[in-house]
């Protein structure tokens, strides 16, 4: 369950690049975490970000100082 939970939000982090692109922690985690209280959004900015660092290990995000780009997704 845990695999694929990671697997769904890893989608939403793919789907809140085509509202933009490039973007920052900040401007994609509304999308990426619209179904989560606002009040634990500091915890969720830490695991879309952990998300952002895995597309980047596997080519499919760039790091662009404060902004990430989505190179393509799968």
């Amino acid at each position: 369950r845990l695999i694929a939970h990671r697997l769904k939000r890893e989608k939403k982090v793919v789907d809140a690049f085509s509202k933009k692109n490039p973007a920052t922690l900040d401007e994609l985690l509304p999308f990426v975490y619209d179904d989560v209280p606002q009040s634990i959004h500091a915890v969720a900015r830490r695991s879309l970000h952990a998300h952002l660092i895995k597309l980047r290990d596997e080519g499919r995000a760039a790091d662009e100082g404060d902004r990430w780009r989505l190179k393509f997704a799968v």
